[in-house]
């Protein structure tokens, strides 16, 4: 489904998508409270979803999909720019964070990884939260209380993590079988205080973790 309150950009995302043999888009809706709504009756596998919308905003959209128990998984796909933004759609449960300046071959990889289970942050977002934007250098969300929890290992594997490697190459990596990768991300999301590989990357990213 998608969510944007410019039809122009609607129709433009579902020409380029629908030229994709595995991806049709089954509904649009133009504000938050409508995206809910068509979000119950037609469970769209993926929602991409703008941020700045009439009504009720892609975020509060996304707080109360999530509150109701909505499945969907959403990609944000904005103008924002700003880091609060970025790490406050992923807290809520973003699967994926693109600008709209992006190619459209990233969107298109963003739905494929997001559709696997997997979490898709484009290279700009990434870059924005390593260094932080032109607006606002913040350095609130450090915490190194939390990553001198992590293990050596677990910190190897937190960095491998965040630059998009899956459970097989990550043990591949460091020579450790895909089941001890996983008890190290496990151990991971519960040091970090985090719920899922977006916002382990996250908080990787926001810690200049490398």
């Amino acid at each position: 489904m998608l969510v944007d309150d410019h039809t122009l950009i609607r129709k433009g995302l579902k020409l380029i998508l629908e030229a994709e043999p595995d991806i049709k888009i089954i509904e649009e809706a133009s504000d938050g409270n409508e995206a809910i709504n068509k979000a119950f009756a037609c469970k769209p596998d993926i929602i991409i979803m703008d941020i700045n919308m009439p009504v009720l905003n892609g975020l509060d959209s996304l707080k109360k999909m999530k509150e109701l128990g909505v499945t969907s998984k959403v990609i944000i796909l904005t103008a924002h720019t700003n880091k609060e933004y970025i790490i406050a759609a992923t807290k809520i449960g973003a699967k994926g964070y693109l600008f709209k300046d992006a190619e459209p071959f990233n969107l298109i990889k963003a739905i494929r990884e997001v559709s696997k289970g997997r979490s898709y942050i484009e290279l700009s977002v990434a870059n924005i939260l390593s260094y932080g934007n032109n607006n606002q250098v913040n350095n609130k969300e450090i915490e190194p209380e939390k990553i001198a929890l992590l293990s050596r290992r677990e910190y190897e594997v937190l960095v491998l993590l965040s630059e998009g490697f899956n459970n097989k190459e990550i043990g591949k990596e460091l020579f450790i079988s895909e089941k001890t990768v996983k008890n190290h991300i496990t151990n991971i999301f519960k040091k970090l205080e985090v719920n899922d590989r977006v916002q382990a990357t996250i908080f990787a990213l926001s810690n200049s973790i490398k």
